[in-house]
């Protein structure tokens, strides 16, 4: 390892080049100057050990709260998942999705839709593929292979001249840039991958070459990425105190490919002018089936043996049914796909005294299920065949459903009883147009002025279809049986069954689609919500003999228009709502040694709804009367305040050598309003199934707090030994319309992760832990509303083997002692709702850099 030192003027630039990246975004362009005579270390990050420093450079020299994550070269993320690197961070927790995998990003206990995901310091358009799920913000982070990401960084407290949106913070990932790379600059790569409870097996390859010319004026660099991963989900799902009375053994397998393509090209023809054009696309193909052996609408009336509580809804948790609508498998599968495509064109002139650059781009998504195949085969319980299901929904960990007079592995009683095939259309798109202005002045500690301004145009749509089924020939199971559907033993109690018939997701999805005679749009699902921002900030840096900040305020207006079909689904009605916002921002660094760090921050911030919560559309009206009888729905309301709070944080940073720091920060946020989820019953008549509707709605809380309290610790305790260690204490609260105390979502009271390494000329280990007390999130199955999640601890492990200086081989292990998951009722008896089983996940990979 080498150091040199530079002068703080060209810190970022330097930065970017000792991590692979590009000249930072605008953010971190207006800090160079914050102490622009102070000097730092440049670190050649050839290790862990040398990665972590110069992620401490990053953390140490910025002017406003940063974190950050820096790979240790190509292909060397410290994780396949992008989520799951973040939640090294103090203060960062994630949530994971249907495979178990990191989803989304929960940042000083404020929700992860509140979290803001940037690439190179703009919106990345995405889409979801799961209908019952709401349309977010969120970046879906499946869509990013982490090969492509040279470093990212947090942003815990804004400035005036990053785009407003992250109220819990902003994560900015940069990729790389040929004119910082050496020419002919080789990287390649094959991997493989397994699930605990799958005998299949993923494979992947990723390439990157980057070439300039000898005068390095212009470059061309291209990363292409494929990946198959294999996704498991094994669950308990018991739905007993809800409207329609089920309970069910659920398996989720979800093989996912994703297709990436990144192309940079750069002109710098002068010293002063310099060209970026950027252009990205990932495409996953997210194909799943989802069965589950339900026991669909109880009796109460005839269940026996019968003994402990009864839910609220009137059902006695334990006993034996003996009437219900159906014993069934109940089977969804989805040819989903997704596609987010990039391309923008950045340029920059530097005069004597300023500087000043301009953006302009497009980002746009497409997704949706792809087509929901859903079949439901069985019986009724009717007292009379002889079916009967003893049950157990208030054990504390588990759950108890054990059919009796049948064999879930016997497919020739499960008779086919319905099917429909259901389409999502979901489209998102957004056009940027940035100009920036940085002047240097002498007005005493003021160093730089910045100014700018940002105009966006965004558009997300979501239509639905419903098609028309001809003859299709299906009436039993059997004519789709795929073996046994096995390993529950983790999720269920003694005495429920170890296997069911698996179908072959894909014939069924087939033979439904092959019987389509005609696709019938349900306008009544329609929505579009289009927004027009308008953005301006001024923002000053300033610096002295030892201290540093900057100060400044950004406004921005946001005008909605969101639009649906009326009640007689004959003419598209417009919703409109406006507002503005004026959101300072204040950070300030104190050396109060040339160790020791005193950090300060202050701003308002703020977050726009999600998608669904702004569109007046209803979305899931059904086509025909449910078999439970339960009708339910969801709309928004485009004139749905955000999110707004004001925050404010104090920190002391020790950096007592170049491979440690010991740091504590206290940080509040002072909620002025929030966006929660309520329920209404709202009377539907001119719908596809007229009657007294269950809607959940947007809902405008009056307020609330969070704070809290982030400890972080890294140090390298010499011989290839280091270790990191952060824990965060967060006490987030808010209050409803109507007063009612409530814990807010994606907020854990308590979270710890520690990271140790052993890094050797020859090979490297790294071994990561992470705990999360519990929290509410919205959960991954049917229904709406926030779940309650019980606490969560996962230990990863990769071990590198450095077969020479341009090969090796890695070995990953992901939640390696097999974490089962439990979300419960947040209401009613509080019962176990949903427990998951994920599998441990591996992966070996093998890289050649030249």
């Amino acid at each position: 390892m080498q150091h040199n030192k530079i002068n703080k003027c060209a810190l970022a630039v330097k930065l970017g080049l000792l991590v692979g990246s590009a000249v930072l975004t605008m953010p971190a362009l207006a800090q160079e100057d914050a102490a622009k005579e102070q000097q730092v270390e440049v670190i050649q990050v050839r290790g862990i050990k040398a990665s972590q420093e110069a992620s401490l450079n990053v953390k140490r020299y910025a002017i406003a709260t940063v974190d950050a994550i820096t790979s240790e070269d190509i292909g060397k993320f410290p994780d396949k998942n992008i989520a799951e690197s973040l939640q090294r961070i103090a203060g960062v927790a994630i949530n994971r999705g249907f495979v178990g995998e990191g989803a989304e990003v929960s940042i000083r206990g404020v929700d992860p839709t509140l979290t803001q995901v940037q690439m190179n310091g703009q919106f990345v358009a995405s889409t979801s593929w799961f209908s019952q799920g709401a349309n977010k913000r969120s970046f879906n982070m499946d869509l990013m292979p982490s090969e492509m990401i040279s470093d990212l960084e947090v942003y815990k407290s804004p400035v005036a001249s990053l785009d407003e949106g992250g109220v819990g913070g902003t994560v900015i990932l940069h990729t790389r840039k040929p004119l910082d790379l050496d020419s002919n600059t080789l990287f390649a790569s094959v991997e493989a991958n397994q699930n605990s409870l799958a005998d299949d097996t993923g494979v992947g390859a990723s390439a990157l070459y980057s070439w300039k010319n000898d005068d390095e004026t212009f470059g061309v660099l291209g990363m292409i990425s494929t990946l198959e991963q294999i996704g498991r989900g094994r669950k308990a799902e018991n739905y007993w105190e809800e409207g329609w009375s089920a309970a069910g053994i659920a398996g989720f397998d979800q093989d996912r490919k994703r297709d990436a393509y990144d192309i940079t090209a750069q002109f710098q023809p002068t010293d002063e002018l310099g060209f970026t054009l950027h252009a990205f696309r990932t495409k996953l193909d997210a194909f799943n089936t989802n069965q589950n052996f339900l026991v669909i609408g109880a009796d109460a009336a005839t269940m026996t043996n019968t003994s402990g509580r009864v839910a609220p809804n009137g059902l006695p948790l334990v006993g034996t049914v003996n009437r219900a609508a159906w014993l069934a498998q109940d089977t969804n599968t989805r040819a989903a796909e997704m596609t987010s495509d990039v391309i923008d064109l950045r340029v920059e002139y530097s005069g004597a005294n300023y500087t000043l650059s301009g953006v302009v781009g497009k980002t746009s998504a497409d997704g949706g299920n792809g087509g929901n195949a859903n079949g439901l085969w069985g019986q009724p319980i009717d007292g009379t065949n002889g079916i009967t299901v003893d049950v157990n929904m208030d054990l504390p960990n588990s759950m108890l459903l054990a059919p009796n007079g049948v064999s879930l592995s016997d497919a020739s009683w499960q008779d086919f009883q319905d099917g429909s095939l259901a389409r999502t259309e979901l489209e998102d798109e957004e056009t940027y147009a940035q100009a920036d202005l940085k002047l240097d002045v002498d007005l005493g500690a003021i160093q730089s002025i910045e100014t700018g301004l940002k105009v966006r145009s965004h558009e997300f749509t979501y239509r639905s279809f419903g098609a028309v089924l001809g003859d299709h020939g299906i009436t039993n199971i059997s004519q789709f049986e795929d073996g046994l559907l096995e390993d529950f033993g983790g999720v269920l109690a003694a005495g429920s069954p170890s296997s069911y018939v698996k179908i072959n997701g894909e014939a069924f999805w087939n033979a439904l689609n092959n019987s389509v005679t005609a696709w019938n749009e349900q306008l009544g699902n329609f929505s579009s919500v289009t927004e027009d921002v308008y953005a301006a900030y001024v923002q000053g840096n300033f610096s002295g003999d030892n201290y540093r900040g900057n100060v400044g305020v950004r406004y921005v207006k946001t005008e909605t228009d969101g639009r649906a079909y009326n009640g007689n689904l004959t003419d598209i009605d417009s919703f409109k709502g406006d507002y503005s916002d004026f959101l300072p921002s204040l950070n300030l660094a104190i050396d109060l040694s040339d160790e020791l760090i005193l950090r300060m921050s202050a701003a308002k911030v703020m977050t726009r709804a999600g998608y669904s919560q702004l569109a007046p559309g209803y979305k899931g009206l059904p086509d025909t009367p449910p078999d439970s009888g339960r009708l339910q729905a969801s709309r928004g309301n485009p004139a749905i305040e955000p999110f707004r709070a004001t925050q404010m944080d104090i920190g002391l940073e020790w950096y007592y050598n170049e491979s440690s720091l010991l740091s504590v920060a206290l940080f509040n946020k002072d909620i002025a309003s929030f966006i929660s989820t309520k329920k209404i019953l709202e009377d539907l008549v001119d719908v596809p199934v007229p009657g007294e509707y269950e809607v959940s709605i947007p809902d405008q809380g009056r307020g609330g707090k969070i704070e809290g309290l982030e400890f972080q610790w890294q140090t390298n305790f010499g011989n290839g030994f280091g270790a990191l260690f952060n824990y965060t204490y967060v006490d987030a609260t808010g209050e409803t319309d109507n007063g009612e105390k409530i814990v807010l979502p994606g907020s854990s009271r308590n979270q710890y992760n520690v990271t140790g390494y052993y890094e050797h000329d020859m090979f490297s280990v790294r071994l990561a832990y992470t705990n999360r007390s519990e929290f509410f999130a919205e959960g991954t199955a049917l229904g709406n509303g926030n779940d309650s999640f019980d606490s969560q601890d996962f230990l990863d492990a990769s071990v590198v083997f450095k077969i020479t200086d341009q090969f090796d081989v890695s070995l990953e292990g992901i939640n390696l002692t097999n974490e089962i998951t439990y979300q419960r009722h947040s209401t009613g008896a509080e019962t176990v709702r949903v427990i998951t089983e994920n599998g441990r996940r591996y992966a070996l990979k093998a890289s050649y850099r030249f």
